[in-house]
């Protein structure tokens, strides 16, 4: 097993590699390219459902559905 400063290589027996580790506390600019490669995604810290009824709220009052009530009132 080699490693290098946050990455581990690990080979199987024939000596191939076959698994790397990398710790993206260290290599952070590894994330972008994981996240392009659909590998690693951001997630968002508000549960979906929540989100889907701030979005849905402000579909109705744009379709007047509801009254916005503004902070200054």
């Amino acid at each position: 097993m080699a490693k290098l400063a946050g990455i581990k290589i690990e080979k199987i027996v024939k000596g191939k590699p076959a698994v790397v580790r990398i710790d993206l506390r260290k290599h952070l600019e590894f994330i972008p390219l994981l996240e392009e490669k659909g590998i690693f995604k951001k997630e968002s810290p508000y549960d979906p459902k929540f989100v889907a009824k701030i979005k849905k709220g402000k579909q109705d009052i744009k379709n007047g559905k509801g009254v916005a009530i503004k902070l200054e009132d």
